[in-house]
């Protein structure tokens, strides 16, 4: 057997293994769900109705009678309600596909936006090919612990780093608040 050949069997095994845990995983969420599986959903049809093919047996059939709350007149038959449908689960949205991100840094974000002032959440993921939902968490942390701040609201919200300088405007003015209220 060469080398290709065993690489290809290997990825055989392991696309029957794949199969199969997926099969059981499948069973195991639809007894969790009380429902189907889709394995057996599939095996089962719904009885089709057969359709009168000849013409003359089509034309000899007899016509229903008018029908009036959904029982035919003068058919002598209590009403009954039509059996209720199972309502689907609507399918949940895909994520987008995107190319693979990574795994960004705090301090790498702070560095950015300590070069490039402000910027938005979406620029910043792209600019560091990371996902938007980890980067904003990690600009939250940092703004919590006081390297950033933020300007604007929602969508036009920009992040910008805190400089030396405004750290020390902000603890004078601190300082000159403290001042005044003790005289």
């Amino acid at each position: 057997m060469t080398r290709m050949e065993s690489i290809i069997a290997s990825i055989d095994e392991q696309l029957r293994r794949l199969d199969e845990e997926i099969r059981t995983l499948t069973a195991a969420r639809a007894a969790l769900d009380d429902r189907e599986t889709p394995e057996t959903s599939r095996r089962r049809r719904k009885p089709t109705r057969r359709v009168a093919r000849d013409r003359r047996a089509t034309a000899a059939l007899p016509t229903p009678e008018p029908m009036r709350d959904g029982v035919q007149e003068g058919s002598g038959k209590i009403p009954v309600p039509a059996p209720e449908t199972s309502r689907a689960r609507a399918k949940p949205a895909r994520p987008r596909k995107r190319g693979s991100v990574e795994v960004v840094a705090a301090s790498q974000l702070e560095a950015i936006l300590s070069e490039n002032g402000g910027m938005t959440t979406s620029v910043l993921a792209e600019r560091v090919n990371g996902n938007r939902e980890q980067i904003l968490t990690a600009l939250r942390e940092l703004e919590a612990a006081g390297k950033i701040r933020r300007s604007g609201q929602r969508r036009s919200t920009l992040w910008h780093s805190i400089t030396d300088e405004e750290r020390i405007e902000k603890r004078a003015a601190e300082l000159a608040a403290r001042s005044k209220k003790s005289d």
